[in-house]
This record gives structure tokens, sequence and C-alpha cells, in this order.
């Protein structure tokens, strides 16, 4: 179970990007991050992520689709193998998710899922497949605001960070393979980061506790900060393992809305 939040726990940080509601992004907006296993003395770079945004039509509606692409470099797939492909379809006006697809394979476990909204009647109609040899054709209630985790990020990027207090806790409540998930996000503050091979940015700092499992030890805290500009864009995010822990660095990024700023590392 636990190896399923590897990625969705990097993208559900990247998802606090966010923060009254203003659009803080655009069709083209492209960004990426190189992820890093640190451990000790080891600081290896294991593989590479990325998030594209794109303006389509869906149901003849104005729509955003967005992808999150993840996989670990030729190397490391030698001890672990990641491969991550997710889709989002949401509402360019409201940003409800319409559509989300999933494909995962971490190592040996894989899974799929198929998710169709039907706001109208309450309900998610999915197709879940957990390293089984058939899917499970299901339907989970839609009895609140709940998101996709692609859909989640952007929604949360409208939110206005300078308006949140130092220990301030944020509700999300999110959906992934056949079940839901209530997560209280803490936001710390503004902090001066480095970001790796960058510079430094002005960022604010936030922290949500992972799930217990095989490979998260319970108790730890995922952080993340994210860009204390129009952005709002995740620039580092740390997820802690039962062995070392997992580094995302923003690496590149383009056609955003605002020119982030970036102080060069001397």
């Amino acid at each position: 179970m636990a190896k399923k939040f590897l990625i969705s726990l990097l993208l559900l940080a990247v998802a606090l990007g966010a923060g009254a509601r203003n659009i803080p992004f655009r069709s083209g907006e492209r960004f990426g991050f190189r992820l890093m296993f640190k451990w000790g003395g080891i600081n290896q770079e294991v593989g590479s992520a990325k998030v594209l945004l794109d303006s389509v039509s869906y149901q003849g509606a104005p729509t955003y689709h967005a992808q999150f692409i993840a996989r670990s470099n030729k190397f490391f797939d030698g001890f672990y193998k990641i491969r991550e492909h997710f889709h989002s379809w949401f509402d360019a006006r409201d940003l409800r998710p319409r559509k989300f697809i999933r494909e995962t394979l971490e190592g040996k476990y894989a899974a799929y899922n198929l998710y169709h909204y039907d706001w109208a009647n309450k309900t998610i109609h999915a197709e879940v497949n957990m390293n089984k040899p058939a899917s499970t054709m299901m339907e989970i209630p839609l009895d609140r605001e709940l998101y996709d985790l692609p859909a989640l990020i952007y929604h949360l990027r409208t939110m206005d960070h300078a308006s949140l207090v130092a220990g301030q806790k944020i509700p999300l409540t999110f959906a992934i393979d056949d079940d839901v998930y209530d997560v209280i996000m803490t936001y710390h503050g503004q902090q001066r980061l480095k970001i790796r091979k960058l510079g430094y940015m002005q960022t604010r700092k936030f922290s949500c506790t992972v799930v217990n499992g095989a490979l998260f030890e319970g108790n730890k805290e995922l952080l993340f900060w994210f860009s204390d500009d129009g952005n709002r864009l995740p620039v580092a995010i740390m997820a802690p393992l039962r062995v070392g822990a997992v580094w995302a660095w923003l690496k590149n990024y383009e056609n955003l809305i605002y020119e982030p700023v970036i102080e060069e590392q001397k």
C-alpha cells in the first residue's frame, strides 16, 4: 500500500503551490524537477519529473489537461524502477475535475486508475487496478469537494498564501486508487531557500504527516516549499522514507505568467 504513496505524496506536496481566487497558471505552462535520494553522505540524483498544462475541450466545455510524468534514471532502474503518468482533465471555470487517469509502475508494484466524475449524481465511476490480474469497477461518493491529485494542485494554486498565518491548518481531500483521503497541511511561514543548482528564492513552507507503511515511517513530516510570488510554484519537496529521503528540486520552467525571482548561486 505504501508504495503507491511515493510519487503521490510528492504530487500532493506540489499541490500546495497554491493558496482570494486568481488563476496563476495558463495553457502551455511547463516545469520540471530533479529527484534526489539522500541518506547520510549519499546525495544521488535518481530521476526526473515534469508537469504539463494545456487547454482542451472536454464534453464541449473549456477544460485544462494536466499531466504529471515521473521516471527514474537508467542507473536507478536497476534498483527500483519508477514510471508515473497522471492525467487530469478539470473545468477551466470552476476547476472541478472531470476525468482522471493514473498509470503507475514502482518497482514490482503497478496501478491503474480511470475516473469519470459525475457531479450531477455525486459519483465517481472508477476503474481501479492495484497490482491485480483484473480491474475492479466501483463508485466513489462525490458528497463533498473532492479532487484527484493533479486537479487538486491547480485548485490550490488559486489560494492566497499571503493571507495564511504560521501554524494555520489546511484540510484537503483527494481520491486515488479505491479510497478517499483527508489530509491536514500546516503552514510554517516564509523562508529564503537555496534551490539546488538554481539559486536562492523567497518561499513559503508547508508540511503534512506521511502515511505509515513499508516505505514510510509514521509521524514523519513531508516538507515542501513554494515560490513566494504570483506563480506559487513548488520549488523543493522532501519525502522521508524508512531509509533516507527523496528530495525534488525545481529544475526548469517555461511559459509562466510571472518571471520567478532567483538570486544566482555564487
